[in-house]
Parts: structure tokens; C-alpha cells; sequence
């Protein structure tokens, strides 16, 4: 990059909600970053004197305050957070997470060395699981695969999915945000959303980097919006938004997520089998989807196993509200 170029300046924006010690912690890590040209806008989501107090108390001249006077969802607060941005880029973070102190930098290094009009960037991210660490994602996105089948088709061994471009890794140019904005009024798969509307426009323009810059938190007690049970949500989401997904994305989707939600919501056998008679024809002869369901059905023996013992095997299978609401 030439010495005398312009580097861009970056908005790193934060939607929260009651939780200011998270949020503090979040806000920190990017008023921490050794990227200079740097802004914080952190959007409250509604009332909430406690965190405005606790970021007040940091005392930083970057960091600014957007109090809602009303709750408007995640999506809405990330919308409002990049009409809000003064930065030509912008860096999403959710307040349980947070950024290594070379995130920005690497980011804008791997998008000024390219020639292209880049509109879209991640990172690879800690995955901390209390003790224990990994790196994710295993693997980008590959030039020809469609995004819908990189995030719902890759899945480990133990038929999870095992693909995602975590929000708080992004840098996202704000033109193409207020272009494309986050879907408001989801309760769930707010950023899945965003990527299977957004990313086919952007993925010949975007730029990865493999050094894992961010952490993600999972810990006990910290709820997470894409940890919430709702089988039935996500059903109709899917159904909803056909268009979106391959026939295969579409089964994996009621094979994995669909089918673990249901099994810990206490749904009955019939759920299970229901969501598999809804998978396209062709996508049942993947032996990986054959695998899903036998995952599926063993999770649902092992659920049924931890109920209580004078709950019938037959009122399990017969649930009194097992299908979901027609799509319209």
C-alpha cells in the first residue's frame, strides 16, 4: 500500500441491552484497537441507564452513545448504528464478544491490498467454550458455492454445523449496509439473514483473513440470540424465505437446527419425522443427510430418556401441537 494513501476510517458498532459489563468489555477491545482511524457508537436498545453509565465511565472521546428510547430489536439497533457512522467502513461487534488489538488492521490491510471495490470482510474468530478453544471457521466460503450451503451443509462429525461467518468478525462497507440493511423484526438468525440476502452481491468482492481476531463467548448464564429453542420459528423462517436456500441447504437446515431445537424444546418423535418428510427428494440420498437424521433420532432417545419416567413413550410420539402453522 503507498505510503501516502488515505487509510479509510472504520465505525465499530455495538447494539446492546442490558448488559453493561459485557458491552464495557466489548467497547474496550475496540477502543483497544492499534488501528488509529477508529470510532465506537454503541447503540443502546431502549431504556437503560446502567450501561449508558458504565460506558460514560470510560471516558473516551471516540466512544459515543446511542440511547433508544424504545427496544427495537437487534437488526433495527445495527441499522440505526450505521445511519449513526461518520466511518466509510464498518466493523459489527456484539457485546459478548470481543477483538484481539490487531483485528482492524489486519482487515484493512487484506482489503487495501486488493484492487477490487471489496465491500465485505471477515475474520476466523476463538470459539471459547469455557476451558476449551477453537479456531472457526474451519474453512471460507469457496468462490462457487452457494452461501446457503456453506452455512447449513458443512457439518462435523457430530452433525452439527460447523461453518459460519460469525457477526462480530465483519467489516462491511456502510454503503453497501444502508443498501442492504439487517431485516428488522427477526427474533432469531438476524446476521444468517443478512448473509444469505446480502453476500451473493458481494462474495466476488469480498476478502478473508485466516488469522483468527476476534473471541466469541460461549458461557453459562450469557444468553445468545442464536442459542434461543425455537424449532417452529426457524421452520417458518425457512419456509418463508425459499428462495434463499437450494432444496439441500433447506433439508440440512430442518435436519440439524430444526431437529436439535425440537428434540430440546421436548417435541415429540412425529416432529422429527415430519421435518424429514419435508427434505427435497434428491437431498434424502446424501449419506451425510441420512447421518443428520440418525444424529436427530438419537438425540431425540436421549432427550426422551432424561424426561420423567411415568411420561409414556406414546404421548412423546403424539405431542398435541407437533406441526407448525401453514406458511403463508
Amino acid at each position: 500500500m503507498s505510503a501516502n494513501r488515505r487509510l479509510p476510517s472504520v465505525s465499530a458498532v455495538i447494539p446492546t441491552r442490558n448488559r453493561p459489563e459485557l458491552v464495557s468489555r466489548a467497547a474496550r477491545s475496540a477502543l483497544g484497537q492499534s488501528y488509529a482511524s477508529l470510532e465506537v457508537i454503541v447503540v443502546v436498545d431502549g431504556p437503560d441507564p446502567a450501561t449508558a453509565q458504565v460506558l460514560e465511565a470510560l471516558g473516551d472521546s471516540r466512544l459515543r452513545i446511542v440511547a433508544l428510547a424504545e427496544n427495537v430489536g437487534g437488526s433495527e439497533a445495527r441499522n440505526i448504528g450505521v445511519r449513526e457512522a461518520k466511518g466509510e467502513w464498518i466493523a459489527l461487534l456484539d457485546d459478548d464478544d470481543e477483538w484481539l488489538p490487531q483485528k482492524i488492521d489486519r482487515q484493512i490491510a487484506a482489503i487495501c491490498a486488493d484492487n477490487r471495490e471489496i465491500v465485505f470482510s471477515a475474520t476466523r474468530y476463538f470459539d471459547n467454550r469455557g476451558s476449551k478453544k477453537s479456531i472457526e471457521p474451519r474453512r471460507f466460503p469457496s468462490p462457487k458455492q452457494p452461501i446457503c450451503e456453506y452455512l447449513f451443509c458443512e457439518t462435523n462429525r457430530f452433525g452439527r454445523r460447523d461453518c459460519f461467518l460469525q457477526t462480530s468478525t465483519w467489516m462491511v462497507r456502510r454503503e453497501f449496509l444502508l443498501t442492504h440493511p439487517f431485516t428488522v423484526g427477526l427474533k432469531k438468525n438476524q446476521d444468517t439473514d443478512w448473509l444469505l440476502r446480502a453476500f451473493p452481491q458481494c462474495a466476488g468482492q469480498s476478502a478473508f483473513v485466516a488469522e483468527p481476531l476476534a473471541t466469541f463467548h460461549r458461557q453459562p448464564g450469557i444468553q445468545r440470540i442464536s442459542t434461543t429453542r425455537d424449532w417452529e420459528y426457524t421452520f417458518q423462517w425457512v419456509e418463508g424465505n425459499r428462495r434463499l436456500f437450494t432444496p439441500r441447504a433447506r433439508a440440512f437446515v430442518f435436519m440439524t437446527e430444526c431437529a436439535r431445537s425440537a428434540n430440546r424444546q421436548g417435541a415429540g418423535l412425529r416432529t422429527i419425522l415430519f421435518l424429514w418428510k419435508q427434505c427435497d427428494r434428491a437431498a434424502k440420498r446424501s449419506p451425510k443427510l441420512v447421518f443428520c437424521m440418525g444424529i436427530a433420532l438419537l438425540h431425540w432417545l436421549a432427550c426422551f430418556a432424561r424426561r420423567r419416567p411415568r411420561t409414556s413413550l406414546s404421548d412423546r410420539m403424539t405431542p398435541a401441537a407437533t406441526m407448525p402453522a401453514k406458511v403463508e
